[in-house]
């Protein structure tokens, strides 16, 4: 059943990614189906239109701030210990109860936002942490509520710019989310179907934007980052350099993440060092490459990182071959490539800094994914597998274009054919000293 899952998945992504320039061509997604705006929702509204499958007297949403001690109460609905035999003593554990989570949105490049649900039934006074849980307190999803609070919770990325967001379906509900970061992976409008037992696809997608197919390898990119346009440049390399900051500084939230990720999960103490050396050190990486950028006229700009949930160790780990095992690891190889070619001496003294730093960032993913790995079951480990090739061969095929002539010659990028020389090489390499 497993792999017939996974097959229906897999053909549900096959069909979307051929349709999308025939849907984008022709009449696209039907946005009719969408009647409810839920970005404008209020969190009382949300709250008060939920049915758990026990009823309660109280709930409420709070929120804190990675940087205070207290959460803020955002919304509510009910009254808090109505209908307790000890009202007071109801009252002294809703106040004391942990504000412990898993449900966890990166709402800015360095900062992030814990979201909690507790609620009162008779004496009883409980939280909800994770997602298991909501779906269990909630039972079916048979509300706009539920579906928005889902949302908001996990950190579905809602296509906020339409004016509705949300529909009702014969076998449950519409959602109209995006989907892609614009750097080889084209950013798509999707219309997701979750049913009432709470699993979901996509059944309708259209392209937005077509994917950069030069995208900057260096660094390790956050969940729920929305790759900005490049703003106007004076050159040529003003333009790849800015981009290269903004990547830079994408990283930043991304290690900023994966430590909270390690932390949950009790990794050793090093790979949680480390994540949070890396971030120092990309926030370095981030200020030089934008000093950079300006000396040839360009703008770099600040990325913006959607909310997002904290992943389970499988998820972690998949990320991770991804972000560390690929890109990350292909970036420190061609960030040595730059610093022994750039033609710039002052940009050739920062790669060469980069450089050594991306190698310890290399280095930091692969033991982080030999740790994951050892606590993983065997289909688990398989996947990482598959999802390595998927990976490799999907980053192989974005190098595709050649740049200005004055960016290879003054950044030391390697024109593409070497590029691609060198991926296959060093992954080649990869593959039979990990087998």
């Amino acid at each position: 059943m497993a792999m017939l899952r996974a097959d229906y998945d897999g053909l549900l992504r096959i069909f979307a990614a051929t349709l999308a320039p025939l849907l984008g061509a022709g009449c696209g997604i039907d946005e009719e189906q969408f009647t409810v705006d839920a970005c404008s929702l209020s969190d009382s509204s949300v709250l008060e239109d939920l049915s758990p499958t026990t009823a309660v007297d109280y709930i409420e949403l709070r929120v804190r701030d990675e940087e205070e001690e207290s959460a803020l109460v955002v919304g509510s609905s009910g009254v808090a210990c109505s209908g307790a035999v000890d009202p007071q003593a109801c009252s002294d554990t809703l106040e004391a109860i942990s504000n412990e989570t898993e449900l966890v949105e990166y709402d800015s490049v360095f900062r992030s936002t814990e979201r909690l649900l507790v609620y009162t039934r008779g004496d009883e006074v409980g939280a909800i942490r994770d997602q298991e849980a909501l779906q269990k307190f909630l039972g079916a999803a048979d509300t706009f509520g539920e579906v928005a609070l889902r949302g908001r919770l996990l950190g579905t990325d809602l296509l906020c710019s339409e004016p509705a967001q949300l529909g009702e379906h014969p076998e449950g509900y519409v959602l109209y989310t995006v989907s892609g970061d614009g750097c080889g992976v084209d950013i798509d409008h999707n219309v997701v179907l979750l049913h009432t037992d709470w699993t979901s696809e996509v059944i309708d997608s259209k392209r937005h934007k077509r994917g950069s197919r030069n995208c900057y390898y260096e660094g390790r990119l956050p969940a729920g980052f929305c790759r900005r346009p490049g703003a106007g440049a004076a050159t040529a390399i003003g333009s790849y350099l800015a981009d290269a900051a903004h990547m830079e500084a994408a990283s930043v939230p991304a290690f900023a993440q994966l430590r909270v990720a390690l932390t949950l999960h009790r990794a050793p103490r090093a790979l949680i060092r480390g994540a949070e050396h890396a971030r120092v050190d990309e926030v370095r990486h981030a200020r030089v490459m934008a000093h950079h950028a300006r000396r040839f006229g360009g703008r770099p700009l600040c990325p913006r990182v959607l909310p997002t949930s904290r992943p389970s160790l499988a998820a972690l780990a998949e990320d991770n071959v991804v972000e560390g095992c690929v890109r990350e690891t292909t970036g420190a190889l061609l960030a040595h490539v730059q610093a022994l070619r750039a033609q710039d001496p002052a940009l050739r003294r920062t790669l060469a800094m980069i450089a050594r730093d991306e190698t310890r960032h290399a280095a930091l993913s692969w033991s982080l994914h030999r740790w994951a790995a050892g606590r993983l079951g065997p289909a688990v480990r398989s996947r990482l597998a598959r999802v390595r090739a998927q990976t490799l061969e999907r980053f192989r095929s974005e190098v595709t274009e050649a740049l200005d002539p004055t960016v290879h010659r003054t950044t030391g990028l390697p024109d593409p054919t070497t590029t691609r020389a060198l991926f296959d090489g060093l992954h080649r390499r990869l593959s039979a000293a990990t087998s």
